[in-house]
């Protein structure tokens, strides 16, 4: 079979673009291609399956009609996130309460941290002076293998010494606050919005920057109703169903 490439000259294709778009499907259907994840390039398909890219492009094409992928103009063919998680939104935000999903494991992972002078944003949030030495502690959210949130966690650095530590040893901030003294909190406010992601957003959700999110900010209280940490971060807004 011989097929014309997009300079109009003749290319050989060693699969018709339906078979190839089976052969995907069947991939997706048995969790190779998991949700929300990306498919390799098109020219790294076209090499893959030995056809050229105008079958490839036809074959994707074919599943996106289907719903089973999302193309985002200028970053590529993403899987389609069938099962959204909900986050329930309340004055107590526990992550092993608040985000539910359907069969899907839901963990947390610390992308980064570190110790920086508080802005002034971040002062004012936290009741403490600017340039205060602060924990930024930047945190993913995944459902199985697939990323729903991004947050900055924000907290005093000299009342909550070692907290990333902490958390990686028992995997929730509610444990490793206790440590400090805390015996609860909660969230004395939440600001929702949409806007488009940042670079760093975009990569970590794995998602395009065309796309948006639902973004939040929020500050935490303890018994006292003192500010214990801010967090200000991002929910994929594909994959998240936010309720009140």
């Amino acid at each position: 079979m011989e097929e014309k490439n997009p300079e109009g000259e003749g290319v050989k294709a060693t699969g018709s673009w339906a078979t190839i778009a089976a052969e995907l499907r069947n991939a997706i259907d048995a969790g190779r291609h998991a949700p929300g994840s990306r498919l390799p390039s098109e020219r790294a398909l076209s090499e893959q399956f030995g056809v050229s890219r105008v079958t490839m492009r036809r074959a994707i094409a074919q599943l996106e009609g289907e719903g089973l992928l999302r193309i985002a103009r200028g970053s590529g063919a993403y899987v389609r996130a069938d099962m959204p998680v909900r986050f329930k939104l309340g004055n107590k935000v526990r992550f092993s309460k608040n985000l539910t999903a359907t069969d899907a494991n839901l963990t947390r992972k610390i992308f980064s941290a570190k110790e920086v002078p508080a802005t002034a944003d971040i002062a004012a949030r936290l009741n403490l002076q600017p340039g205060e030495t602060v924990l930024e502690m930047c945190v993913v959210a995944y459902a199985d293998a697939l990323p729903v949130s991004v947050v900055m966690r924000s907290c005093s650095a000299e009342r909550f010494p070692g907290l990333t530590e902490k958390f990686a040893t028992t995997s929730s901030f509610t444990a490793a606050l206790k440590g400090y003294g805390v015996a609860d909190y909660w969230r004395r406010s939440t600001d929702i919005t949409a806007r488009m992601p940042t670079e760093t957003e975009a990569r970590l959700l794995q998602q395009s920057r065309l796309t948006p999110v639902l973004a939040y900010a929020g500050e935490d209280i303890d018994a006292d109703g003192t500010v214990i940490s801010c967090q200000i971060g991002c929910f994929a807004s594909e994959r998240v169903v936010v309720t009140i």
